[in-house]
């Protein structure tokens, strides 16, 4: 009785893992999505850009500098958000690498506030999935393969 329980015990925990590691790209997704759309609302809604820099393993958001403060006074904002999966991020200039939030950071990723955002791409990479995100201006994020 104890073995059967031992068992299926094992089998549950392996089975929850396999399903939760399945979803990690499609996840991340979902996740980016949501904040990009945040952000860029928040832009507009507020007259004030919004930024967001990449850090190892997920992103920080940031607040815009003060009315009178120099250009890099950006902060960051509440905690850093963790990839589940992998992320990889290209700009118009190539590579987008993420890096510890430095004394005055400054965004890898701007949203303004007439809609504009930074162009880049990021493919999500999952144990059995492939996503890629799209932003290019005013058209929003455009996903694939999630």
């Amino acid at each position: 009785m104890v073995v059967v329980v031992a068992v299926i015990a094992v089998l549950s925990v392996t089975a929850t893992f396999s399903i939760t590691d399945r979803s990690r790209g499609e996840g991340d997704v979902i996740r980016f999505a949501a904040a990009y759309d945040r952000l860029r609302d928040a832009a507009i809604l507020g007259a004030a850009p919004q930024g967001l820099i990449l850090v190892p393993d997920g992103w920080q958001v940031l607040r815009p500098p003060a009315p009178n403060a120099p250009e890099d006074g950006w902060q960051p904002v509440g905690r850093a958000q963790k990839f589940r999966g992998e992320a990889r991020f290209e700009g118009p200039n190539g590579a987008i690498l993420p890096r510890e939030v430095p004394r005055a950071p400054k965004p890898d990723i701007t949203f303004l506030p007439d809609g504009q955002v930074s162009p880049f791409e990021v493919t999500f990479i999952g144990n059995e999935s492939l996503s890629r995100c799209r932003s290019a201006g005013v058209l929003g994020l455009d996903c694939e393969g999630a």
